[in-house]
Formats: C-alpha cells, sequence, structure tokens
C-alpha cells in the first residue's frame, strides 16, 4: 500500500484502506519513511533500528495503530480496472486469494485476480493449487501484493503473475493503471517478466503449437509457416507473403484444413484466431 501511497498513512486512513484498531502496529512512519518496529519487553517500549543511530526507542503515543481493510482494497481495485457490477468480489481461497472479475482492454477480455501473502513456499504452493481450479477464467492477470519476484513463480502460459508497482503509476498524487503495461502482459512484450507472447496468445519456437485463450493447438508445417509469418509481421500480412513463406501456392484458407478420417476439416483457428481482412490481407484476432 505504501507504493500506492507515498503521501502516507493520512492518505490511507482517509480512503478507509486502514481503520484504528486495538491490534499493535508493525511500523512507524520515521522522517517520511517506514520503519519496523521491535518490541522490548525489559523497556516495555518499541525500537526501530536505524544504522546511524543504532536502535532508536518510539514514544508510544506516536505508535498509530491500524488494520487493513481488504474489502475497501479490492473495491478500489475493481473501480481501477473498470470491473464491472454484474461481477461479485469471490474470495478463492481464504485470505489470501480473490476473484474480482472481468475486464475488458481492447479486444481482450481478462480476468482479475488479488492475491496476498506469497512470503512463504507453503503460501505459494497453495496458490498455484488454486491457479488450476481457476483454469477456465483463462486469460487472467493476477495482481500480488506481495514484494516478490514473479518470475520464481511458474504460472500457466495463460495466466501473468504482476506486481502492483508493474502494472500501476503514480501522477498527480494519485494511482492510475499503465495501459501500455497492461497491454504488453496481454499481446506480449519485452517488458515484462512473465515471458513473451502475452497470456493470451503463445506459440511455441517452430510454431508447430499454438496456445491460445486456455487452449493447445496444433499446426501442420504449413500452418506454423503461416502463423509464424503474421507474427513476424505483427500480426497482419498480405497473402502472397503468406503463401510464400509456406512454400505453396494454396489459398489461405487451404492451408488452414486438415484431414481427419479422409474429410478435409476445417482447423478451428480459421476465422477465429486467423482471420481474412479483404484486400488479400490477413490478420491474427487476438480477443
Amino acid at each position: 500500500m505504501r507504493k500506492l501511497s507515498p503521501s502516507g498513512s493520512e492518505e490511507l486512513i482517509k480512503a478507509e484502506f486502514l481503520k484504528p484498531s486495538n491490534s499493535v502496529s508493525l511500523t512507524v512512519e520515521v522522517d517520511e519513511c517506514a520503519r519496523d518496529l521491535v518490541w522490548f519487553s525489559d523497556e516495555k517500549c518499541y525500537k526501530y533500528f536505524s544504522s546511524g543511530a543504532g536502535w532508536v526507542a518510539v514514544v508510544p503515543e506516536s505508535v498509530k495503530q491500524y488494520t487493513l481493510q481488504i474489502d475497501a482494497v479490492l473495491d478500489w481495485f475493481r473501480g481501477i480496472f473498470e470491473i464491472g457490477g454484474m461481477y461479485r468480489t469471490t474470495e478463492i481461497h481464504p485470505k489470501m486469494l480473490w476473484f474480482l472479475g472481468a475486464a475488458r482492454f481492447g479486444k481482450a477480455k481478462v480476468s482479475i485476480y488479488f492475491v496476498k501473502a506469497l512470503y512463504t513456499s507453503h503460501n505459494v504452493q497453495l496458490f498455484l493449487s488454486a491457479l488450476k481450479q481457476e483454469a477456465g477464467n483463462a486469460p487472467a492477470i493476477f495482481v500480488t501484493s506481495s514484494n516478490i519476484d514473479p518470475t520464481f513463480i511458474e504460472s500457466p502460459l495463460d495466466m501473468a503473475l504482476v506486481t502492483v508497482d508493474q502494472i500501476f503509476t503514480r501522477s498527480d498524487e494519485v494511482a492510475t493503471l499503465d495501459h501500455g503495461m497492461v497491454g504488453s502482459i496481454i499481446n506480449g512484450g519485452k517488458s515484462i517478466c512473465s515471458g513473451e507472447g502475452g497470456i493470451g496468445l503463445r506459440f511455441s519456437t517452430d510454431y508447430r503449437l499454438v496456445h491460445w485463450n486456455g487452449e493447445e493447438y496444433k499446426l501442420t508445417k504449413k500452418q506454423a509457416a503461416v502463423m509464424e509469418a503474421l507474427d513476424r509481421e505483427g500480426g497482419r500480412a498480405h497473402k502472397d507473403l503468406l503463401r510464400a513463406e509456406a512454400n505453396t501456392n494454396e489459398e489461405i484458407h487451404r492451408i488452414m484444413r486438415n484431414k481427419v478420417q479422409g474429410e478435409w476439416v476445417t482447423h478451428p483457428l480459421w476465422n477465429t484466431l486467423l482471420q481474412s481482412e479483404g484486400n488479400g490481407y490477413y490478420f491474427l484476432d487476438n480477443q
């Protein structure tokens, strides 16, 4: 929360993310920095460690006691992602993982989750187990408040784990969603650490396998050549280029067929992922 609120606890209190509590606070604001507190029972006081002054005692009255209001935080995230009222926040795993709903970014519809407490290997395993149960909601973005490196947690190809500071930006004392970063996560890009290819569309190295919207599809050598050319050209290319790459004069709709039990069957990616734009151009419709 400090990353979203550099102004300190007062802003979080006004937003009702923090409310007074009888529980003990473990941090205190000193010189605009949050210091971790340690209880010294023999002296009956809290202290924080300063590299310059050593252990510094804290006046009891300065220790403000608050609890985090997770419901308010989740509602705030829903508003930031512009999640519609048709979705209800659902707790997937107690006090750790919540489904917030689906958000739309251009043509892409993405499920949004919030996850916290990923600071132990046990919780990480619980999180990974929960991901398997949520496969039907892919593609999905899991936003975590934990101070971790998401690359060390191997998420499914159609799901991305990102930290709060990766997808939010601060402007005029207001935290806003970084749509450029979200687009990079969805469509693929080297600026994210969750891997290239995006959460909605990924190809194997030889393009013979396509992972799209939670499903895996196999391609023939010619079909793979068409997909590779389209991907290399930014998702849009003329049929002459595609046929040349596939080393054939066949029309694209004929290339995108498979023979099943002696019958020619249209490939499921035809007119779904791969579509005709007219005038001889084709494009990848990564919704």
